[in-house]
């Protein structure tokens, strides 16, 4: 079984934030950081299950209340 991937980048002081909430949805998701853009912006590659895109587009929906992420492909 194949995961899906989404990419995002968020400012590195909401990374901690991020880690918390997307704990919080035990299961849904894992992330791995790829390292800081010229911005010292974070980006993060997003992995999870196939068929759950639906769920983690909608806790990245959620997610900006608390930390700004930009989804910048997948």
């Amino acid at each position: 079984m194949r995961s899906e991937t989404l990419y995002l980048r968020l400012p590195r002081a909401h990374v901690a934030i991020f880690r918390f909430l997307l704990e919080a949805h035990e299961g849904l998701a894992m992330f791995t950081s790829l390292g800081a853009d010229a911005l010292n912006r974070e980006v993060l590659c997003l992995r999870f299950a196939p068929g759950a895109r639906t769920q983690v587009r909608r806790f990245l929906a959620d997610a900006q209340t608390d930390c700004a992420t930009e989804l910048l492909a997948g």
